[in-house]
């Protein structure tokens, strides 16, 4: 949940205050190298997003599924491979291509 606020908070800062203006002037002022950088982290912070809400979600599942197993299945090291591997995958979709 800590990492889905991060990447919300962050879309929030980095991402909507361009989109904001983007849509009220109907013009990019800015660099194309800001432009570039706009739409990668657009890509990334909202795949992170998606991302996150569907790990919350598998680990909800897991919670009703299978309380009693639930501590063996949802363990600290398989969270942080988990977080490392939404954050990886976000990265690599959004600033690889450009």
């Amino acid at each position: 949940i800590v990492s889905l606020a991060i990447t919300d908070l962050l879309l929030a800062l980095l991402v909507l205050p361009f989109s904001a203006f983007y849509e009220i002037s109907k013009e990019w002022p800015f660099s194309s190298t800001l432009c570039n950088i706009y739409t990668s982290l657009d890509v990334m912070l909202c795949t992170a997003s998606i991302l996150n809400l569907f790990m919350i979600s598998l680990d909800r599942y897991f919670a009703v599924t299978t309380p009693l197993r639930y501590s063996q299945l949802v363990t600290p090291s398989r969270v942080t491979v988990g977080l490392i591997v939404i954050w990886t995958v976000s990265l690599m979709v959004s600033f690889l291509p450009i």
